[in-house]
């Protein structure tokens, strides 16, 4: 018997192709993006659940009320891991880990740049990563061992066993002797905590200097709490643990907040889970994004399924004859139930595998295009597989299963009369239609807004030059001042080059893909002032076009510019409170006067809090950068002379020279893939809308073929056809817009409450969206409407 029912399942598709056709395609785009969106959410939630003691780890981060306004950060003291075993029974295990800048690996006559996580011996006590070789134990037992990871051992090595085998870190002439002492298997795709190397928190530059400072806030520390601790009971025991260690930083915030007198509200640590990390930055947008993928995802193939539902309903009167032939010969309702839902399973089956297929195809560009780290396996995941055929039983189950039980319930004997008909359009029907154009509409204003709020930011003046800068990385193989001043004589006659400079950091992100954040407490006059510190090399100001507007720049002829001086921006002299700063020191001791006054200006992104700057000019410190402002009207001819001049100057470091409108673009990411994803996804939900409603109309004009024909015979002309069909349609979708541009309204509205920098949503965006909804739809109809308004009435009359 259910071979029969395949049979004839298959046939009915065969017989009405177009139909078909409609719903398979439907739901294999359908099916595919889901998939594809499913994916990206499923990767992102999935971040650091691989730990096996996951519900006891935990990030610490600082709480500070300052006279700036509440500042969070997860950069700790080096001292602070120890403090906190020692102090709170309830924490088992604490550990420093700092991701530093990538360092130089030399073995033999191979180099190689990597960063060098430094860490506790517990390392590996707290974190799931497993070792393939070496000993777990004494991994890190000594200051200079260093455990790689795979593809770090693989990329050195090659298939040589590394164990014991020395290697030399750091740049040319200050290099330290590493000995490999394991090979650790690479970190997830999926894990906060990544490595390329790890090595002992002792080997870090200046730790003598700061193991010991509270204020030397520059690596992550994490803990591992007892089993079944009440969290409570540890936040609790931090508030002594802050009065304890940061007696003079409360002492100065209480100052700044004499209102105020509870430790927690000035002062506090709080613990992230590990699980949390990966949505615990100071902007919301990525974990919202993550929920709005999936959304994206179910509203997608809720629109698919409306389509399939809608007509199969409508194709109910032409079947019901059928049904009513198989009922008087004895079919039960069941019977024809699993007739009629067997054949929604094929469809549903059918349109599942293609999109199966078409979303293993895209992915690898996909995962490309919005850097979602998607790996092809994870979509033959056990976990992931369920999750999907879950989705596509009760899809099955529900939208093909209802008009199965409808068509299944009708009456005999109003079948075997003919009164079961669809002329008249159903409250099912419309509210589907109704819902589909909403969810449309909805997507459209989403992604016109996310593009409004990025133009918006890229538009912002950001305070320096952007065009026809070059930003050159020196990387870890080279003495940045010494490749500085080489470039300085080998252009200095070059008419090109307007000016070049060296700085400690990026502005944006380059070729490297490196950036990096430096964010330092000045005391001054009892008040302590935030700020992002920027290591800027001569004529870093007149390179970016920063015009100084009180004091001066840095001068080569003044000897205390490199050990001393300091240039701020007004956002820094207002918070200092001062007229005129010039000359002003900075800390406790005379060792940082500024000399200069500059505007604000964006040295990180527009779309995050902003803070004062200070740019000092440090000869101990080491350029990692080099700027050139450059002038002409061939850019590849001034890069491929830029090349030659660094293979001169700098033998040993990867030419990535790049421009900073280039670098800047990567500020804007999260603004672009959202915009991107929710503009694919309105289009393709306006296209399965449409096609939908082109379907439907055409089921609903076959329906009224032969009152068309009667309204031709009586005078009626074919405008007004069109407009008695077309204007039933446009109700339903200004119906959907008064639903759906209220929900875009609030959920973009509070969206954009989360950039520091934003836009005011413009009315005239709904407007526009409606219209453009409204057109689709009634071209869409009216293709239709048109073809039978034209039509001879006489076949118009001999129709049923």
């Amino acid at each position: 018997m259910f071979k029969n029912y395949l049979k004839i399942a298959w046939r009915n598709i065969k017989r009405n192709k177009l139909h078909s056709f409609i719903n398979v395609a439907g739901l294999a785009v359908a099916f595919s993006v889901c998939i594809l969106l499913f994916l990206v959410a499923y990767f992102h939630l999935s971040f650091d659940s691989f730990h096996e003691e996951k519900s006891q780890l935990f990030r610490t981060s600082r709480f500070t009320n300052s006279v700036q306004g509440p500042e969070m950060s997860s950069q700790m003291p080096l001292p602070a891991a120890a403090a906190f075993e020692a102090e709170i029974p309830e924490i088992e295990i604490a550990v420093t880990v700092n991701r530093g800048m990538p360092e130089n690996i030399a073995y033999g006559n191979k180099n190689i740049e990597r960063p060098i996580t430094r860490t506790e011996p517990d390392f590996l006590d707290l974190f799931t990563f497993h070792i393939i070789k070496g000993n777990r134990e004494t991994m890190l037992s000594g200051i200079h061992n260093i455990a790689l990871s795979e593809s770090t051992a693989h990329a050195i090595f090659g298939d040589t066993d590394p164990i014991g085998k020395e290697l030399k870190i750091g740049k040319l002439g200050e290099e330290q002797i590493y000995s490999v002492s394991a090979v650790v298997k690479d970190a997830p795709k999926n894990s906060s905590i990544r490595f390329d190397a790890v090595a002992r928190i002792e080997s870090i530059n200046g730790y003598a200097e700061n193991k010991n400072n509270w204020a030397s806030n520059a690596s992550n520390v994490f803990i591992k709490i007892a089993e079944n601790t009440n969290l409570r009971m540890i936040e609790d025991k931090l508030v002594p643990f802050v009065e304890k260690y940061y007696p003079e930083q409360l002492a100065q915030l209480k100052s700044e907040h004499p209102e105020t007198m509870e430790t927690h509200e000035l002062l506090n640590i709080g613990l992230t889970n590990i699980e949390d990390i990966h949505f615990s930055g100071e902007r919301s947008a990525p974990k919202a994004l993550v929920f709005a993928i999936m959304a994206l995802g179910i509203f997608i193939l809720l629109i698919a399924c409306f389509n399939f539902v809608n007509l199969n309903m409508a194709r109910s009167f032409k079947r019901s004859r059928e049904l009513g032939v198989r009922k008087t010969l004895g079919a039960f309702k069941g019977q024809l139930f699993l007739q009629l839902w067997g054949e929604a399973f094929l469809l549903y089956f059918f349109g599942f595998i293609i999109g199966m297929v078409v979303a293993y195809q895209l992915l690898p560009s996909f995962s490309a295009q919005f850097g979602g780290g998607l790996d092809i396996a994870v979509l033959f995941h056990p976990t992931f597989l369920a999750i999907l055929v879950g989705v596509f039983i009760g899809v099955t189950l529900i939208a093909g299963g209802y008009p199965a039980l409808k068509m299944a319930n009708f009456r005999l004997v109003e079948i075997l009369k003919g009164n079961v008909s669809t002329k008249k359009p159903g409250a099912l029907r419309n509210t589907l239609l109704v819902g589909q154009f909403a969810i449309s509409s909805l997507l459209i204003c989403m992604s016109w807004i996310a593009g409004q709020q990025l133009d918006f930011l890229r538009e912002i003046p950001i305070g320096f030059e952007r065009d026809q800068v070059v930003s050159i990385p020196v990387g870890y193989q080279e003495d940045g001042r010494k490749v500085l001043a080489r470039m300085r004589n080998e252009l200095a006659n070059d008419s090109n080059i307007i000016s070049i400079a060296g700085a400690g950091g990026n502005l944006g992100r380059g070729r490297d893909r490196t950036t990096s954040t430096s964010i330092i407490g000045w005391d001054y006059d009892q008040k302590q002032i935030s700020a992002y510190r920027l290591l800027g090399d001569f004529d870093y100001l007149k390179t970016l076009q920063i015009p100084i507007l009180k004091g001066r720049d840095f001068d080569p002829a003044f000897s205390t510019d490199t050990t001393n001086a300091v240039i701020v921006t007004e956002s820094f002299v207002k918070a200092m409170g001062e007229s005129d700063p010039v000359g002003k020191y900075l800390g406790r001791e005379e060792g940082n006067q500024i000399i200069g006054v500059v505007p604000d200006f964006n040295a990180y992104s527009p779309s995050e809090r902003t803070l004062p700057i200070l740019i000092d000019l440090s000869a101990d410190e080491a350029i990692n950068y080099i700027f050139l402002k450059v002038s002409t009207d061939n850019p590849q001819l001034v890069m491929e002379r830029l090349a030659s001049v660094w293979e001169k100057v700098a033998p040993r470091a990867i030419f990535n020279a790049s421009f900073l409108d280039e670098n800047l673009q990567a500020w804007y990411e999260v603004e672009r893939t959202m915009t991107q994803i929710f503009g694919i996804a309105s289009g393709i939900a306006i296209l399965l809308s449409c096609l939908g409603l082109f379907a439907i109309s055409l089921l609903v004009i076959e329906l009224r073929t032969k009152e068309i024909g009667i309204r031709k015979v009586m005078g009626a002309s074919v405008k007004g056809i069109v407009r008695m069909i077309s204007v039933h349609f446009l109700k339903l979708v200004l119906i959907s817009l008064v639903i759906a541009v209220p929900l875009a309204w609030y959920a973009m509205q509070n969206w954009i409450e989360g950039y520091e920098n934003r836009i005011a949503i413009d009315p005239l965006t709904f407007v526009w969206v409606g219209f453009l909804v409204a057109l689709i739809a009634v071209l869409t109809v009216s293709f239709h409407a048109i073809r039978v308004a034209m039509a001879n009435p006489v076949k118009s009359l001999k129709t049923e």
